[in-house]
């Protein structure tokens, strides 16, 4: 009787074992599973510009501003978005601008709204753009760096495109950002 009872005790505990063994491997597979999709995921374009933090990553030198301005562009232009990540995108590009550019406009975001819906409603968008690779010049002026940065936009509407050369005027504000102060259209 002793042999039996011992047999079945052994045969219980190796079953409870096994069956701990089996449950220990479920949920090591299924964690590892679940956590390499969230690794996966990839920010979309739109995504990257809506969780872009000024505050703590102000693009280094005035040509990243102009390069983060004309890719903001691009996405506005052609990309699908909802409204509310729209209106984080143009603050995003708000937050790029010189405080006197901006207090010559009656509503920027009202104004860029309008502006991109026309140029979506008109098929045009940015397939590419290129930001001059020179370090630009700094002049002071009143006492406030200044400098000019170059960018070549390839704006498109429909299947016709065009070469654009900007000449964007930037100036450092009062802790070292470089704003855009304006833009003008160069000769070809």
């Amino acid at each position: 009787m002793e042999n039996t009872k011992s047999a079945v005790i052994k045969s219980v505990l190796l079953v409870v074992f096994g069956a701990l063994v089996v449950l220990g491997l479920f949920l090591l597979f299924t964690r590892n599973q679940r956590s390499s999709n969230e690794e996966n995921y990839t920010l979309t374009v739109v995504d990257q510009i809506t969780t872009t933090n000024l505050e703590k990553d102000y693009p280094a030198n005035p040509r990243k501003v102009v390069e983060m301005y004309a890719n903001i562009m691009k996405v506005l232009y052609k990309e699908t978005y909802t409204d509310d990540q729209q209106k984080k995108m143009l603050e995003v590009l708000e937050g790029l601008m010189d405080d006197e550019l901006l207090a010559n406009q009656s509503n920027f975001y009202q104004s860029m709204k309008n502006e991109v819906k026309t140029r979506r409603d008109e098929d045009y968008s940015i397939p590419t753009y290129q930001v001059q690779s020179r370090e630009p010049e700094v002049v002071t002026v009143d006492g406030r760096k200044m400098c000019n940065v170059d960018c070549y936009l390839n704006l498109r509407k429909g299947t016709s495109s065009q070469g654009l050369y900007y000449m964007f005027i930037l100036r450092q504000d009062d802790s070292g950002k470089w704003k855009i102060l304006g833009w003008t259209q160069k000769a070809n």
